[in-house]
């Protein structure tokens, strides 16, 4: 019987029992094979939906990114957006796209936006009420694998809603400003105009107005490179406030680059971004020579300075008969520019040898030190055409504190900006024969600014004025292409502004890119006498316009001091960048000031003995511009490019100390560059000075120099 039981528990599964595992097998497998097929076309659903909404928002992006509010067959246009039904195919998956767009306008009577035009003459709308709807059909399948497919993946679709305003950003809706009859529209934006007296606005007519905030210079790294901020904003005024019109953004920066050759078929850098009349137009990437920045310690804009600072080479988009909207300076001299070899067409740059002498850089590789302007361009600051100050002014501390003085300024600048651009006129080559910006007591009838003559001198007396803060404006004015000047001569002629490709215009100042600019903290002051009767503060740029410049301190005695205000006309004037090109002198503007002195102490007797000089930097980052001085012995000033000094009558031990001049772990040193100076005793202080003994005799080119020690 044992034997027998253990035969039956070895004997297999039976037939029946086979067969129902294997429908059991089978019907679990249908089961997931009809899941399976289900998750993939859910998913398909889903997939699809997906890209729907992504075709939507393409879409939306596509339509808010036109160029014009006007209809045009060769650009994107505010009104060419319309009903339309198009097909996107995504994925082997046709959607059908349908936009159904209503145009609404803004009523100033009700101050309420309807679908009608509030009045006939009204061309265009001011916003676009856009309804977009991607639907997908029944024809798509979706393959699960070589024999299955879903039986369609059903219809779906997605709706979205949104508003696209005549201006070109999402958030712009317009309203009509102060219900004015020259039709400007803007944003109703609230602006706070700036004090006076270092903001001064500019009057443009039609209760326009333009200012610039005060340049805020930044020290990227002490006594070296530096780069400053300053804005120029538009607005409108009347009698409930003042609204924000426009604003531009610029920089102006000082770099050290290493210059490279151009690359052939290479787009190596930027042209210039120029001012085309409602905005600025950026340059197109051109194979030309280029640099790249030369340290990591210094501006983080040095990058595209150094890039794109450049020109030659060719461009899709330059225009030969007007050469000079594809210059960085369009005003240079023809030999300012190389004519041979890799670098043709691109204007000179230059590093200084041990001796603090210019030497151009001329191989690729080679060190130079450059200073762009920069101006912001759709969220990013791009390298813009140089500064160009065409006219400087100073006045004493007491005037541009009341309104009618601010107004008298104002007119003479104005005046004078349209005066230039008449001068100028439509003809090409304006770049070779610039008009000069007609100086105050040159206008008809003439202007005559406190302090600008002796009769006018401004009065430092002892008890009463003893000190006081002067002041230094700087009018700018860009470089205007022919097709700029071809809108302003519009508008000059009695054009509008949709007539003369510049809406929402009513006058040419509106248009002309001037800008009138506080540089009381960037200019260089000196006064003669030297520091008798009155001295004149003169220290080193610093963050934020934390140092003093202009300050007049009545000294001792009676009589007339000339005080001087000096400042470079390019991009080193923001920068207090060294010279760095041979014709900075040329390019340096300077304005006179008269004050009379009245304190009967003696002061020092001056002898006629002059010692003056350069003083230049042959160390990389280290900035003349910033040593400082002082004297014993003599009355010495600094100046732009160098010093002068006046020996004291009678002086038998006259010296000259330089300071404020320092590099890390390196040791450095001023050195007489052609041997008119000793030192005395310790040549190098602790932190960075040397101090010279001044001959007894009169010396004119007693130049010193920067060095790493020793001489």
């Amino acid at each position: 019987m044992t034997m027998q039981h253990c035969k039956r528990s070895q004997a297999g599964y039976t037939l029946i029992e086979v067969l129902v595992g294997i429908v059991i097998f089978a019907l679990g497998m249908m089961a997931l094979a009809q899941l399976q097929g289900s998750l993939s076309k859910s998913s398909a659903d889903s997939n699809a939906r997906t890209v729907a909404i992504n075709i939507a928002e393409e879409t939306v992006e596509a339509l808010r990114s036109f160029s014009q509010v006007t209809a045009s067959n060769t650009v994107d246009a505010f009104n060419n957006i319309v009903n339309r039904t198009q097909t996107v195919q995504r994925g082997g998956i046709d959607y059908t796209v349908a936009s159904t767009v209503t145009d609404y306008y803004y009523n100033p009577a009700t101050q309420a936006f309807q679908t009608t035009k509030p009045d006939p003459d009204i061309v265009n709308a001011d916003v676009k009420r856009l309804e977009l709807t991607v639907a997908w059909g029944v024809s798509q399948n979706f393959q699960i694998d070589e024999t299955q497919a879903t039986n369609g993946l059903g219809t779906g679709s997605i709706t979205l809603v949104d508003l696209i305003s005549s201006f070109t950003t999402s958030t712009a809706a317009k309203v009509v400003l102060n219900n004015a009859a020259d039709g400007l529209y803007a944003p109703p934006v609230d602006y706070n105009p700036g004090q006076n007296p270092d903001i001064i606005s500019i009057q443009l007519g039609n209760n326009k107005f333009k200012e610039s905030t005060t340049p805020l210079p930044d020290v990227i790294r002490a006594n070296e490179l530096a780069e400053t901020k300053f804005d120029v904003v538009t607005y409108s005024q009347n009698d409930l406030g003042a609204t924000f019109l426009r604003r531009e953004e610029f920089l102006a920066v000082s770099c050290e680059c290493t210059l490279r050759a151009p690359v052939s078929g290479t787009q190596s850098g930027r042209r210039p971004t120029v001012w085309e009349g409602t905005e600025y137009s950026e340059g197109e990437f051109v194979a030309k020579p280029y640099g790249v920045s030369a340290s990591q310690v210094q501006s983080i804009y040095c990058d595209l300075c150094c890039r794109d600072h450049h020109d030659g080479g060719t461009g899709a988009n330059d225009i030969a008969a007007d050469p000079g909207l594809s210059r960085y300076d369009p005003f240079r001299l023809a030999d300012d520019y190389h004519t041979t070899g890799a670098f043709l067409g691109d204007h000179k740059h230059y590093n200084r040898d041990r001796t603090g002498a210019l030497v151009l850089a001329a191989s690729d590789g080679d060190r130079y030190v450059e200073a762009c302007r920069f101006v912001r361009k759709d969220g990013f600051f791009r390298v813009a055409q140089n500064l160009r100050q065409e006219g400087l002014n100073a006045f004493p501390a007491d005037y541009l504190d009341d309104s009618a003085e601010v107004g008298d300024y104002s007119d003479y600048v104005t005046a004078a900006v349209s005066a230039y651009e008449a001068a100028m006129g439509s003809t090409d080559g304006y770049e070779q024969t610039p008009p000069l910006l007609t100086a105050p007591q040159n206008m008809s009838p003439a202007v005559v600014f406190p302090a600008s003559s002796i009769a006018t001198a401004t009065q430092m007396r002892d008890g009463y004025v003893t000190q006081q803060q002067l002041r230094s404006r700087g009018v700018y004015l860009d470089y205007m292409s022919d097709d700029l000047r071809a809108k302003i001569n519009c508008l000059d002629a009695g054009g509008t502004g949709p007539a003369c490709d510049v809406p929402d215009v009513t006058s040419a100042l509106e248009i002309i890119p001037f800008y009138d600019v506080q540089l009381t903290w960037l200019a260089r002051w000196n006064e003669t006498p030297n520091n008798n009767p009155i001295d004149v503060s003169n220290e080193a740029i610093a963050d934020n316009n934390a140092h003093d410049r202009g300050v007049a301190v009545l000294q001792t005695g009676y009589g007339y001091s000339t005080v001087s205000s000096a400042v470079h006309k390019g991009n080193l004037g923001l920068t207090g960048t060294d010279p760095i090109d041979p014709r900075f002198g040329s390019n340096e503007a300077s304005y006179n000031l008269y004050a009379l002195a009245v304190d009967y102490d003696t002061p020092p007797v001056l002898s006629s003995i002059v010692i003056k000089g350069t003083i230049t930097s042959s160390v990389a980052g280290v900035k003349a511009a910033d040593v400082e001085i002082e004297a014993t012995g003599a009355q010495c000033d600094r100046t732009n490019t160098g010093y002068e000094c006046v020996l004291v009558a009678g002086a038998t031990s006259p010296r000259l100390r330089i300071f404020n001049y320092y590099k890390p772990n390196t040791v450095l040193i001023g050195c007489s560059v052609n041997g008119n100076l000793s030192t005395h005793g310790s040549e190098i202080g602790a932190n960075g000075w040397t101090r010279f003994n001044l001959p007894l005799t009169q010396t004119l080119n007693a130049d010193i120099v920067i060095r790493v020690s020793p001489c």
